[in-house]
């Protein structure tokens, strides 16, 4: 298997919890003060423990969508479909889009070995 065909076989899972907005957007909430025990525990002496990230109606798409059970490439064909040409082309989108959230460490990809 090439580097590109496990990169569109990896299944993408959301690692922090979110809301909806009002306008149907995802708001991703990251720990202001760190994931771990003591981070959470100091955050919850803040009047807001979060940073809010938010994505527009296409990162949404993507966001919801990795579930860690789907993958990558259903993700960009799903996209085509309901976005059609506003996000030509899916694939690089996702993918960059993708590769961000990883760096950021906002999402976890599965790969298959």
């Amino acid at each position: 298997m090439t580097e590109a065909e496990r990169f569109w076989s990896a299944r993408p899972y959301r690692r922090l919890g979110w809301r909806e907005g009002s306008d149907g957007c995802v708001v991703i909430l990251r720990p202001r003060l760190g994931e771990g025990w003591l981070g959470h525990w100091f955050g919850g002496l803040l009047r807001d423990p979060y940073y809010r990230i938010r994505l527009d109606e296409f990162g949404t798409f993507v966001w919801k969508a990795c579930d860690g059970e789907t993958s990558l490439e259903v993700i960009a064909q799903r996209m085509q479909q309901h976005f059609g040409r506003d996000v030509d082309p899916a694939d690089e989108r996702v993918g960059q889009f993708v590769q961000t959230m990883v760096s950021s460490r906002l999402i976890t990809v599965c790969r298959d070995s």
